[in-house]
């Protein structure tokens, strides 16, 4: 049954009535409800009113964002009203540093922040994600050997893997004298459960692409429902590497599966299908604790490179320490209370689990994908 305009409306009100009250429980801050409303203007998408304690969100902030943004511009007005009704808005600038403390003690994202989120949330994104000519060269290589799409040659693949896994190491111990940015950004399939897969390939990019991960519910205002996400964190750099991974591993575990299947006649029904991806994704998982054991024991042997002639990098603990620390207060400043729960691997079956790691371990990141582009995963790595 469709609705009309106004009980959209008034779904996304009740939404976000129920945002606000989950917002003062979960960072535990003491405010009183607002009055909400959905306002037609088109130039400013979120305003605070605190001699009418209003707080008002566009009618086409809700239509042509998804609901993410939504909510990082609603708990933008929410931290202008924490401000204002703690008599604590006599600054210059209403964005300085009270309203920043505000922002932290909310988990606002940082792209959320800045006083141009309420006019053009999409260029504040942008801007907050932006790097320079040489970090976006950096990256690009990067993605430029996993993405080896025209290499038959698995020694080849190998061999640009761990280059790949080199330059990110390197790029990291470049960063030690500047301030990282960190960011994230949602991996929504639109489902309103996640599969076990899905959180193996979360947690292989948080062991091995220094990034975090958190799942979570969504709300989705165009079907008014609920679906489970994926938010990767990181540096904007580390997130748009895992981001890139991420995709390819989706997109490869299918087809995959396929060629298996038509192999493995027996191999039928979700519980093979299931146990398949599982053993692919723990296998490659053992492929890269390899190479970084690998790594760690060339350079502590004083042999910085592999037989292969390579330079074997490893990072420095102490490096390690400072950036494990700088990712988990970013997560803990967004997600100040996690309850993390781990994937079932129960009910596998055998035969096509040890098969998939099989496959897993001589897998190569090859051509990936992300949100933006949309390009397929052509290359499968399948030689």
């Amino acid at each position: 049954m469709s609705l009309d305009r106004d009980q959209i409306e008034r779904a996304w009100l009740l939404q976000l009535v129920k945002e606000f009250q989950d917002i003062v429980q979960y960072y535990r801050i003491s405010l009183l409800q607002p009055f909400i409303r959905i306002s037609d203007s088109k130039t400013q998408f979120g305003s605070w009113q605190p001699y009418t304690r209003t707080l008002s969100l566009s009618r086409y902030l809700i239509e042509d964002y998804s609901w993410d943004v939504v909510l990082e511009i609603f708990k933008h007005e929410l931290a202008h009203m924490w401000v204002s009704e703690r008599g604590r808005d006599n600054e210059d600038d209403p964005h300085g540093l009270v309203f920043q403390e505000a922002c932290r003690r909310l988990g606002v994202a940082p792209w959320a922040r800045s006083a141009t989120v309420e006019i053009d949330p999409n260029t504040a994104r942008t801007q907050h994600r932006s790097m320079s000519e040489e970090k976006e060269r950096q990256v690009r290589r990067v993605e430029k050997l996993l993405s080896l799409a025209n290499s038959s040659n698995a020694h080849e693949a190998s061999l640009a893997m761990e280059r790949a896994r080199e330059l990110a190491i390197q790029y990291q111990i470049e960063m030690q004298a500047e301030t990282r940015h960190y960011s994230y950004v949602l991996i929504n399939h639109k489902k309103k459960t996640m599969p076990s897969h899905q959180s193996s390939i979360a947690s292989i990019l948080c062991t091995h692409f220094y990034v975090d991960c958190v799942s979570r519910s969504q709300y989705d205002a165009e079907s008014r429902e609920q679906y489970k996400v994926l938010e990767l964190l990181g540096s904007v750099e580390n997130v748009q590497i895992a981001e890139y991974v991420y995709w390819y591993l989706w997109r490869e575990l299918p087809l995959l599966w396929d060629l298996y299947a038509k192999v493995k006649t027996s191999a039928k029904g979700r519980a093979s299908r299931r146990s398949y991806y599982l053993g692919v994704l723990n296998g490659f998982h053992e492929k890269l604790s390899r190479e970084k054991d690998k790594a760690q024991a060339e350079q502590a042997n004083g042999n910085p490179e592999g037989s292969g002639g390579q330079s074997l990098l490893v990072l420095d603990k102490s490096l390690e320490r400072i950036l494990k620390q700088e990712l988990k207060s970013f997560v803990s400043e967004r997600f100040p209370r996690l309850n993390r729960g781990g994937s079932s691997r129960s009910g596998l079956e055998q035969d096509a689990y040890s098969s998939g790691v099989a496959k897993g371990q001589t897998l190569e990141v090859r051509q990936g994908i992300t949100s933006n582009s949309r390009q397929l995963a052509l290359s499968t790595g399948r030689n």
